[in-house]
């Protein structure tokens, strides 16, 4: 996986697995989340990873499906038709497809400012036009903790200079760790956040694995522990990469699903 890096948080957005493998096993739940923007020439184009939580909710990162402030001259949410992809391990095909009639974004979502207080609350959930005939995936009852392997997946861009023009069509898996917040301090990693490791200085998320997810298996089980946020580099794998940590907002992920009023 591989993707675009910055030393600013506000760009260090939509990584990709560089140095990643072809994924196996089970990943009913993995969702590719796609946009058709015709007047800007895009039809079915992978912009993100996703996870189906339930059957009609798709786990995402709130970045993916939001106007960044820092890129002006970029396609407007306003002129995207989402969809998703779920189950299969081509982006292009096969799995089950549903439109998205809802995005739901959480309302402390920011890029922080720098100050450690201040959380990113980078997640969102995308309701989809039916229910999904796949297996969801199971939330983590807990955060991951330090040191601790997880499995992040992904179609982002697979070269190191994380170039996203040649996207892979088959997903990718990166076996890593999870780090001591400490070591995200440069991509201003806040509560509700976890870091996971680069393995050996080069591999990692880049362009197009934004709001992919990092599974942890607890007792034979796979369970989502994160959605892929950002990093502090210039080039995937560069350095370590921050994570929502999914089992932190549990109460408002089943909130929305229920379509609880925020705050109920």
């Amino acid at each position: 996986m591989s993707g675009l890096f910055s030393s600013g948080i506000a760009t260090a957005v939509q990584p990709d697995l560089v140095g990643g493998s072809e994924a196996t096993g089970n990943t009913s739940w993995m969702a590719s989340v796609q946009y058709d923007a015709p007047d800007y020439g895009r039809v079915a184009w992978h912009t993100c990873g996703g996870a189906l939580l339930f059957r009609s909710w798709v786990v995402t990162n709130a970045h993916c499906v939001s106007d960044m402030p820092d890129n002006p001259g970029g396609i407007p949410t306003s002129a995207k038709t989402f969809s998703v992809r779920v189950g299969s391990k081509d982006r292009t095909q096969g799995g089950e497809t549903a439109k998205v009639t809802k995005i739901v974004v959480h309302p402390g979502w920011q890029w922080s400012a720098g100050a450690p207080e201040q959380t990113v609350d980078d997640i969102a959930l995308l309701k989809l036009d039916h229910e999904v005939d796949k297996q969801p995936i199971q939330l983590a009852g807990r955060p991951a903790r330090t040191s601790e392997r997880v499995m992040l997946y992904g179609w982002g861009a697979d070269q190191p200079d994380g170039n996203p023009s040649n996207l892979p069509r088959k997903l990718q898996q990166l076996s890593t760790r999870v780090l001591p917040p400490a070591r995200c301090s440069d991509a201003q990693q806040s509560a509700g956040e976890i870091c996971t490791n680069n393995p050996h200085g080069t591999d990692g998320p880049g362009s197009g694995d934004s709001g992919g997810p990092a599974v942890e298996v607890i007792d034979g089980v796979a369970k989502l522990v994160g959605t892929c946020s950002r990093a502090a580099a210039r080039y995937p794998g560069e350095a370590p990469t921050v994570y929502t940590s999914s089992p932190e907002f549990r109460g408002w992920l089943y909130d929305t699903a229920r379509g609880a009023p925020a705050g109920a």
